[in-house]
């Protein structure tokens, strides 16, 4: 469930280190309850892509959904509506790339399904900026005494019905 996944996270907020650490350190059967959840909740798209190290998570949700998966080949020359899919959404550089790469292709990119959203970074705003939706499994922010589970105004659409 959703609720270990943000649970493990948890215990993994000491340092941005560790965090990582736990992140790497998934297997596939972790990735399968974020993987069912972005399948369920997020909108129709043609197509899924991996930002690199989100490639177990983006093949995943290309099974339940039925799409394809661009990540190995690149976003194939033509029109359709993408999403993409990170482990750790920071500053959003690679999710940017990402993003203009499938825009050359003549993709749009709807949607970015992160596991983890570091809220303090920038990379939702950049990728707004972009025209493409960031929904987080989870939120993390930055504070003077260290990472701590968002409480300002967390993303709630993992608790709310489909949009």
């Amino acid at each position: 469930m959703i609720a270990t996944f943000r649970e493990k996270i948890a215990r993994a907020l000491s340092s941005d280190a560790q965090l990582q650490a736990e992140l790497r350190g998934m297997q596939p059967a972790d990735w399968e309850p974020l993987a069912d959840l972005f399948a369920a909740r997020l909108p129709e798209f043609d197509a899924v892509y991996a930002v690199p190290g989100a490639e177990v998570l983006t093949a995943q949700v290309a099974r339940i959904r039925g799409v394809p998966d661009y990540t190995a080949s690149g976003f194939p020359a033509g029109s359709g509506e993408a999403a993409l899919f990170t482990v750790h959404l920071q500053a959003a550089e690679r999710a940017q790339q990402a993003v203009q790469a499938a825009q050359n292709a003549g993709w749009r990119v709807l949607v970015l399904g992160t596991a983890v959203e570091r809220t303090n970074k920038g990379g939702r705003a950049l990728l707004a900026e972009l025209g493409v939706q960031v929904r987080a499994a989870t939120q993390v922010a930055d504070t003077p005494s260290g990472l701590v589970l968002e409480r300002r105004t967390p993303d709630r659409w993992t608790t709310q019905a489909a949009e």
